[in-house]
């Protein structure tokens, strides 16, 4: 999945007013691999889509900044992604997907 037709359809848009929903990648894919993480990948990709770096991520879980390349090489894998900011954006949208406002009141206090 390369960034590369995703920047060419959103400058299309830019130019012809293409429907936005067409600009966007079709995730369910990268979406359908999450059930594949491990509960530790898992907490990386959730990290990976808050924007936390490698070595934040490290801190975080209290692993070596190796241990956490490891993870992310095997999410982006699982995932079939190739970059970690794929992996953020598949990690946001996973977000998204996953929150309802019932779930959230029922925490808020």
């Amino acid at each position: 999945m390369s960034d590369a037709p995703l920047r060419s359809r959103a400058v299309a848009y830019a130019d012809d007013g293409t429907d936005p929903i067409d600009v966007l990648p079709d995730w369910s894919e990268a979406l359908a691999g999450v059930v594949d993480l491990s509960a530790r990948e898992r907490q990386v990709f959730l990290m990976l889509g808050a924007g936390h770096s490698n070595r934040s991520i490290a801190a975080r879980l209290r692993v070596t900044e190796r241990t956490v390349k490891a993870h992310v090489a095997q999410v982006l894998s699982k995932l079939r992604v190739e970059s970690r900011l794929q992996a953020g954006l598949v990690a946001h949208a996973y977000r998204v997907m996953n929150e309802s406002p019932i779930h959230s009141r029922r925490h808020a206090g």
